[in-house]
């Protein structure tokens, strides 16, 4: 599982979280996976060499960083970067209109190709 990890170009505490048995598959570990279907669901990430919004990020999980959590391996999932980000969105009460747009978009250009 590490190895699929650094292939994608992630590194720190996720790997080692893979390499002790916590990280079990590469897929996305947030209550909800926006990632859309036609480009690979929940288990789709692209290399965290290039900006994405399907890159590999850590999520502090089950308890946020905002409410204590520790970058700890049980305190850890792998996330997409938009999953993440709309996660944050709602906890705060932010607008995540325009994140859903672009995932909109994304699947249409995916099932285009």
């Amino acid at each position: 599982m590490a190895k699929c990890l650094r292939a994608l170009g992630v590194k720190g505490i996720l790997i080692t979280a893979a390499e002790r048995g916590h990280i079990t598959e590469v897929k996305c570990g947030m209550p909800k996976c926006y990632c859309p279907e036609e480009l690979g669901g929940s288990s789709h990430f692209d290399p965290a060499t290039e900006y994405s919004d399907w890159n590999p990020t850590h999520e502090h999980f089950p308890r946020p960083k905002r409410d204590g959590g520790q970058r700890t391996i049980d305190n850890s999932v792998l996330a997409h970067r938009l999953c993440n980000r709309i996660d944050y969105s709602k906890s705060i009460g932010r607008s995540y209109v325009r994140d859903l747009e672009r995932i909109r978009k994304a699947g249409e250009a995916a099932a285009e190709s």
